[in-house]
């Protein structure tokens, strides 16, 4: 397997979630951007990993998914591919791996970019300089189950049509194919 090396963006990461998915959300009736983060982190469920090859490392933790016993894997890089083959291999990934979900974090595609003012309103600021990209590794029907229950509590509305496409509908859709 490939090996990760030594960062800080775990502590960006954690940093990221504690001020802006963990709190009330003025958009979202006052429920967290992510209402799973501040559990999974206290209950030690993420593993955030840097590595200089993004896409290798993704495959590799990807197949051993389920060893881990996490509920995400973040796997992180300063070596940013360009936004279109980032989000190539993400594709390819959902189609392949079909037990898993993959959703990326790009710089060259942000909360803004997708209008998701929960995401991108909030005064938090990063203590590294440099951009990394993300790619956030999922048990898929797990994914699909959490996203239902959130639904039922109309969190989904202040979602863009196509971002609540592309994020909850297409989840959706691949659990049926499984």
């Amino acid at each position: 397997m490939h090996q990760a090396v030594d960062t800080k963006i775990e502590d960006d990461l954690r940093s990221w979630s504690r001020e802006v998915l963990e709190v009330p959300n003025k958009y979202l009736g006052g429920m967290p951007a992510c209402p799973y983060a501040k559990e999974a982190w206290k209950k030690d469920k993420v593993l955030v990993l840097e590595t200089d090859d993004i896409f290798d490392s993704t495959i590799n933790y990807a197949q051993f998914f389920e060893d881990f016993e996490k509920e995400l894997i973040v796997v992180a890089s300063f070596n940013m591919p360009e936004i279109d083959e980032f989000n190539g291999v993400i594709d390819e990934l959902n189609r392949k791996l079909t037990d898993l979900h993959f959703m990326g974090f790009h710089p060259g595609y942000d909360a803004e970019d997708a209008e998701l003012d929960f995401l991108s309103d909030n005064d938090w600021v990063g203590s590294i300089d440099e951009d990394y990209c993300m790619i956030f590794i999922q048990d898929l029907q797990t994914v699909v189950r959490a996203s239902d229950k959130l639904e039922k509590l109309g969190y989904y509305k202040v979602y863009p049509e196509s971002e609540y496409q592309e994020l909850v509908v297409e989840r959706k859709r691949r659990l049926q194919w499984l």
